[in-house]
């Protein structure tokens, strides 16, 4: 029931900021998101990192309920709205990172997932340092006029 109530909550929050204008070329952030946390979790899974359970659709050992609720939709919402400034993109990578970090801490205390040889400050790395990967692509890529990764 975690992953559903994830996923519901995430979308509702998708609604609430997404801006539609820019959608077509920001969900290419999303789909970048959702590929890097695929990859990872799942080589995670098979390190023995960490485990999930209860997936109901199962995506690669993770729920699809995750995958597509709150990687996806964070992935979206966050590559449109990375500032300009470079502190402010600083700040931004960790604001979400603690948001996410949030969302992990809560899913970790319930009985759907488990670190095995895990820790959150690991996860709290791999989000910094994915969400600079991201940054990156949006501002080189996504933030010119009419681009997209997949256009």
């Amino acid at each position: 029931m975690p992953w559903v109530v994830s996923f519901l909550v995430s979308w509702a929050l998708f609604f609430a900021l997404v801006d539609f204008h820019t959608l077509k070329t920001h969900v290419s952030g999303g789909l970048l998101t959702l590929a890097a946390a695929t990859l990872v979790d799942w080589g995670g899974q098979h390190l023995g990192l960490y485990k999930f359970y209860d997936l109901i659709i199962p995506w690669f050992g993770c729920s699809a309920f995750y995958i597509f609720g709150p990687v996806f939709t964070m992935g979206i919402i966050f590559s449109q709205y990375v500032p300009r400034r470079k502190w402010l993109q600083v700040l931004h990578i960790v604001m979400t990172s603690v948001f996410y970090l949030a969302l992990e801490y809560f899913i970790i205390h319930t009985p759907v997932a488990a670190y095995v040889r895990w820790h959150l400050l690991a996860s709290a790395f791999v989000d910094v340092m994915t969400l600079s990967a991201l940054t990156w692509v949006t501002t080189t890529f996504l933030k010119k006029e009419g681009s997209s990764l997949f256009t």
